[in-house]
């Protein structure tokens, strides 16, 4: 693993290093953000190809992961405006075609969160998907999401908030969960 990003000079990594040591964490935030394993598949392929054509214009201030994580918020970011769009101009989305039925009452309230969470303006999903399902730090998500610590924190809290208030439409309390 990469301690330090001048160690990609000076071991000189490979792309497939990059994507070894950083696939599967990345292809966990994507799974969380979108509905499918093919629409997870797709934004994981266009993040490594950005960061395959940005390689030789990594500034080393950052971790190489923080980077590509960085590259696969934006695109999923930006995937997600586009079927938000979609969605807006009453287009059939990918969503509605791949609909998943839960099978028990915790799948169940797993899916209406998630449905909860998909409904979210897309950097607070974003927040959301690496401080509960990543685990990082606000320190760390700071860094991916290119805010400040307090600016990360502020985003999470209004994220919860609005989970709060989606859940309570449904029937759902917040607070059991």
């Amino acid at each position: 693993m990469l301690e330090h990003p001048k160690e990609l000079k000076e071991n000189e990594v490979t792309f497939n290093q990059l994507v070894r040591e950083n696939h599967q964490k990345i292809y966990s935030l994507l799974r969380k953000m979108v509905r499918s394993h093919e629409e997870a598949d797709d934004l994981m392929q266009e993040t490594f190809l950005k960061v395959y054509k940005n390689l030789s214009k990594f500034r080393y201030q950052s971790q190489p992961g923080t980077w590509i994580y960085r590259i696969a918020v934006n695109t999923a970011i930006n995937y997600l405006r586009r079927e938000k769009l979609h969605q807006f101009l009453n287009l059939e989305s990918a969503y509605s075609i791949r609909e998943e039925v839960p099978n028990s009452p915790s799948e169940e309230l797993r899916e209406i969160l998630r449905r909860a969470v998909g409904k979210l303006p897309p950097r607070q999903q974003v927040t959301v998907m690496l401080r509960i399902y990543q685990e990082l730090s606000f320190k760390e998500i700071a860094a991916i999401m290119e805010c400040t610590e307090n600016a990360a924190k502020v985003n999470f809290s209004h994220a919860v908030n609005n989970l709060r208030i989606l859940l309570n439409k449904v029937g759902v309390n917040f607070e059991s969960l």
